[in-house]
């Protein structure tokens, strides 16, 4: 049988169409052209990261899952080594001004400002501001406030700290107020913060009033101080902190406006 009685005897077969390839053919050809662009792309690991990078890209695009979930896994106690691993090295690293063996990590992110309060490689406070972001097919990050069941930029600074009495307030190097109260044994006893900043957004009449509380205190005015704090806690939270020492290191933490800026 010569050659074009071969190709004679397939075109009957096949009714003069060529053979189709089988499924494990296909499989195979289409594991190869895979190959081909893993391949292109460069070794197995690098392709693996540039995959996730770029899903995490859209996710983030889209939604705040990723965010949340990373904001979310911080806990008061994590050694830092264990929390680097999922939020990474900070831009910025601040020595406290009430105790040196204490330091403050910053970490920006395009919809937040995540503070962590390191003493001894061990985290013992945490601060997450929730900041403005730039994509108008996305809501504003409102992530959950722990121990609680309230959100940022959702709940006032009296709902999240109800029957506080404690507060802290500056109106010159940054515009901010926040009031602190501790958690029972649910809450293992740690400090709870919400306030806001004005690291990005003016809160209206905010200042005047935060000048008003500060006249107020300085002249021992209980009752004016009292309305005026009230008054400020019934503003929107913007950031909130958690943690097993003093809230004065919270306070402490807040960049002023223009280490904002100029790091930023």
């Amino acid at each position: 049988m010569n050659a074009q009685d071969i190709l004679n005897k397939n075109t009957v077969n096949t009714g003069g169409q060529p053979k189709k390839k089988g499924f494990f053919a296909r499989v195979a050809s289409g594991f190869l052209v895979l190959m081909v662009v893993l391949m292109g792309l460069g070794n197995w690991a690098d392709t693996k990261q540039l995959l996730t990078e770029g899903y995490q890209a859209f996710i983030t695009h889209f939604t705040h899952q990723i965010e949340d979930k990373r904001v979310a896994a911080l806990d008061i106690g994590n050694y830092l080594e264990f929390v680097q691993q999922s939020v990474g090295i900070p831009q910025v690293i601040k020595t406290s001004n009430l105790d040196p063996n204490i330091e403050y990590r910053y970490y920006k992110d395009p919809k937040y400002l995540l503070t962590l309060i390191n003493k001894e490689q061990r985290i013992v406070g945490i601060v997450l501001h929730s900041l403005q972001h730039e994509n108008p097919l996305l809501a504003e990050f409102t992530p959950a406030v722990p121990f609680t069941d309230h959100l940022l930029k959702a709940n006032t600074i009296a709902d999240i700290t109800a029957d506080s009495n404690l507060f802290f307030y500056d109106y010159q190097n940054v515009s901010y107020y926040l009031q602190s109260k501790e958690l029972g044994a649910q809450g293992m006893y740690l400090n709870l913060l919400a306030g806001f900043t004005e690291y990005e957004q003016a809160q209206t009449n905010a200042t005047l009033t935060l000048n008003e509380l500060e006249h107020a205190t300085l002249e021992d005015n209980s009752a004016e101080v009292s309305q005026l704090t009230q008054k400020l806690a019934a503003y929107t939270a913007n950031f909130y902190g958690i943690s097993e020492i003093s809230p004065q290191y919270i306070a402490d933490s807040l960049l002023t406006k223009y280490e904002f800026n100029a790091y930023f």
